[in-house]
């Protein structure tokens, strides 16, 4: 019987790991739409965020008012709309966007600066208004809508590392969540191989979070969170199991806040791999690439671009298209 749950939770493992995988490697497409009057301290936080990581990612940063085709070559999933003094101008495409069905940021210093949009009610609610004079403030706001705005907040975090650390906040209050549900269930027969799949599920929906895909080098981190699931689950039968009622009851806690802990643990572990990534690269251009493209926007000019394939359209604009890796 034991054998046969061991078999189940592994089976569940190396499903929930492929669907991770499917999940990091979605096509996302980002619209900007960027009045070439928006401060720059709107401006840049936006440019700085939207730099794609994976070739699967489309970013398209269109003029407001340049007669652009939004909708087309694709429905992009998400817009974020950084506001400037031409509101008409912001306002026209936001309507559009919003109209077809995609979530719309529309990005300001001040909600009192946001303009009435014409729109009916089930529009409206695709419209969020994120305000915000500090950099930080706005790219971590951001990061909460886009991980809340679509189904593809997977994919979204792996391409874009703004958003990563608000998705993980999300997969681990999620998972803590349902293991503090399946120790109630269970009851105090709670068994620790229930525990340590479901963190190491969660160990394989961080590495997808952080762009990692699904391979043999993500086997350490499973097994950390492996180890974090049985070890929490021994400590609480040992310390709580014979304790009737109140003792069941701080089990569940105890599961809950094990998953926290082994979760910020994993995290940490990525940040620090992406720290030393960065400081193993002393050439910092391809980072610079949304630099150089926000601001030829802003000052409707543009240059030709290898990483990701940006070209100048005869409007004006400048878009991303997917390309292979560099």
């Amino acid at each position: 019987m034991a054998g046969s749950s061991l078999i189940t939770q592994t089976t569940d493992m190396v499903l929930s790991g492929r669907e991770m995988e499917e999940r990091r490697c979605d096509y996302v497409c980002v619209v900007a739409l960027v009045d070439v009057t928006a401060p720059h301290s709107l401006a840049i936080p936006v440019r700085d965020a939207l730099d794609p990581r994976l070739p699967s990612s489309e970013v398209r940063v269109v003029a407001a008012g340049s007669n652009t085709d939004l909708l087309a070559p694709t429905i992009p999933d998400v817009c974020v709309a950084v506001l400037g003094r031409n509101a008409q101008a912001i306002s026209a495409g936001v309507c559009e966007l919003a109209a077809a069905g995609v979530p719309v940021a529309l990005v300001c210093e001040s909600a009192l600066d946001a303009p009435r949009l014409p729109l009916g009610e089930t529009a409206a609610h695709r419209v969020s208004i994120i305000s915000a004079t500090n950099a930080e403030v706005l790219t971590e706001r951001l990061a909460e809508w886009i991980v809340s705005a679509t189904d593809k907040s997977i994919a979204m975090a792996a391409n874009f590392p703004f958003c990563r650390r608000a998705k993980v906040r999300s997969l681990i209050n999620e998972y803590a969540m349902d293991t503090a549900v399946r120790t109630a269930k269970l009851g105090p027969g709670a068994k620790a191989p229930s525990m340590a799949a479901s963190q190491a599920r969660l160990a394989l929906a961080i590495a997808a979070v952080n762009g990692q895909p699904l391979a043999f080098g993500r086997i350490p981190e499973v097994l950390s969170a492996v180890g974090a699931g049985f070890g929490s689950r021994m400590l609480s039968n040992k310390t709580l199991g014979k304790v009737p009622i109140v003792g069941f009851m701080l089990q569940a806690g105890l599961g809950y806040l094990g998953t926290q802990a082994t979760g910020l643990s994993l995290q940490r572990r990525f940040d620090k791999k992406e720290r030393l990534a960065e400081g193993g690269q002393p050439d910092h251009k391809e980072h610079g690439i949304a630099h150089r493209l926000a601001s030829a926007v802003t000052s409707h000019a543009g240059k030709s671009v290898s990483k990701h394939k940006a070209r100048l359209l005869p409007s004006g604009d400048i878009v991303y298209e997917r390309g292979d890796a560099q």
